[in-house]
């Protein structure tokens, strides 16, 4: 049986249909009853002819691999008439894009060998995540890769006269190909689609996201294309399972779910961070686009010397994207009256980089950060990310809408403690291992991180942290890994 795999998330950094990404893929890996294949798709980017060369070229075959690398890397050369021969490409691509859809003509997919471009594939789309030990693992896998990008495919279907209708893909070879997202073209028959669905934030919070218009059609119509061409969606929540039956009612049994898998270097173990390694992971990891200004390094080093004491360094934690429906201003509000509830020494940690719609939330935070009382990291491996959730105070997760939300679940495991908004999704999957509040209230959220933080409540606290260490062990890749190949059992039942 013949897998294909869409890994184009997978090269896109920490975030959770990434991270996600690459473990389905090395657990693919692991099967032996399938043969699985990495289609390396680029977002944006088209590649050049080279890469419908590869399988036929007698000369210069080395070069011409290590040309479609370069493609796949998009580290594009910055100068003028470079950039201007891209967007060249770009456009007579876009245009044979259509010629092909308009015609019904295929989109062919090109066999990659990667085998000496190991660091490439493992730094550009497992490294991340994956322990180092998976890496022989991954090298010695097949991939696969097409000309056109995602967003290319995208914007043909938006476009009349095509608006709506999409590419078709030759699978042919294939018996199943999941996609990691509403796949905006069609499969060839014999192949089995199977979309992995995250969430339904475009249909449902689309005030919440950038190029709302684009992302709300990208959504919609390729995943009713999907369900149209009986498409198997595999939800990563009954959450997010009953969004996508809100959208399309009646397609029950197309659905199923398989929560989301935790990558195996988030655990609980016998290190105990000291403050000074904390205080080292915060200061090496502090986003340069958010970050104070200071006169010279001088002022810079003696102002972290000053705020980010270890004798004195107290925490609590919040890891996630900046962007409004992650809440951060709930929780900035929050944690600031906490502040003055004797809580005052308590500094408040953000990881993650700043997203979209994020104006008004850097204001609040740049107020707290100039006084060395807020700390704004990105960067962070998950080892030392590991080491920040098991030394803070607790970790919060304020969301106000989410798909599944990996961060709770890699604090527990890591041996913190977690407060989490009172939404659908995370009562489903934090289930009693953490305490809740009201997302529209500030109250409510001071609280439930103050029920953490009282030492009069260190009972409580650990019986909170002990019940969500037992409860995430269920999202331990190797029990997810389980569920998969269950499910490729019953795809192999059907196809056979």
């Amino acid at each position: 049986m013949k897998i294909l795999n869409e890994l184009r998330p997978s090269a896109e950094g920490f975030a959770g249909i990434p991270q996600e990404t690459r473990i389905i893929h090395s657990i693919l890996l692991e099967n032996d009853t399938i043969k699985p294949y990495g289609l390396l798709n680029s977002n944006t980017a088209p590649l050049g002819p080279s890469v419908a060369r590869l399988d036929r070229l007698k000369r210069d075959l080395r070069y011409a691999q290590a040309r479609v690398v370069l493609e796949l890397a998009e580290n594009g050369n910055k100068k003028f008439f470079e950039v201007v021969n891209r967007e060249i490409q770009k456009l007579l691509t876009a245009q044979a894009l259509k010629f092909r859809t308009l015609t019904g003509y295929k989109v062919r997919l090109h066999g990659v060998p990667m085998q000496d471009h190991g660091d490439f594939l493992w730094r550009k789309y497992f490294s991340k995540t994956l322990d180092p030990k998976e890496m022989t693992n991954v090298l010695g896998g097949d991939y696969v890769a097409m000309r056109f990008p995602w967003q290319m495919l995208q914007s043909v279907g938006m476009k009349k006269p095509l608006r709506k209708t999409y590419a078709r893909l030759d699978t042919s070879k294939y018996d199943v190909f999941i996609s990691q997202t509403p796949w905006p073209a069609r499969v060839s028959p014999n192949t089995q689609l199977v979309v992995r669905y995250h969430d339904a934030i475009p249909m449902f919070y689309p005030h919440t996201i950038h190029n709302a218009f684009r992302h709300q059609f990208t959504h919609y119509f390729p995943l009713k294309s999907n369900i149209q061409q009986g498409a198997k969606i595999v939800c990563n929540s009954e959450n997010s399972r009953n969004e996508v039956l809100n959208l399309f009612p009646g397609h029950e049994k197309l659905t199923h779910v398989i929560p989301c898998a935790v990558s195996d270097l988030y655990k609980a173990t016998d290190e105990v961070p000291s403050r000074e390694r904390l205080r080292d992971i915060i200061r090496g990891g502090i986003e340069p686009a958010t970050a104070p200004e200071f006169l010279s390094t001088r002022e810079e080093r003696l102002f972290y010397d000053r705020h980010l004491n270890a004798d004195t360094l107290d925490y609590i934690m919040m890891v996630s994207t900046i962007e409004p429906r992650k809440n951060h201003s709930r929780l900035i509000a929050a944690w600031n009256a906490l502040r003055h509830l004797g809580h005052e020494n308590t500094k408040l940690l953000i990881v993650g980089r700043p997203g979209w719609h994020v104006e008004s939330t850097l204001e609040s935070m740049k107020t707290f950060q100039q006084r060395g009382l807020l700390f704004n990291v990105s960067r962070v491996s998950a080892g030392d990310l590991r080491r920040l959730y098991k030394g803070a105070r607790a970790v919060v997760c304020p969301s106000i809408a989410e798909g599944f939300d990996l961060s709770g679940i890699e604090a527990m495991l890591s041996g913190g403690v977690v407060a989490a908004s009172d939404i659908p999704v995370h009562r489903e999957v934090y289930g009693d291992g953490c305490t809740y509040f009201n997302p529209y209230s500030t109250g409510e959220a001071v609280q439930a991180i103050q029920r953490l933080l009282d030492p009069a409540n260190a009972e409580e606290r650990e019986t909170i942290r002990t019940r969500g260490e037992k409860l995430a062990q269920r999202y331990r890749r190797s029990v997810i890994a389980d569920e998969w190949h269950t499910y490729i059992d019953r795809l192999r039942a059907r196809t056979a």
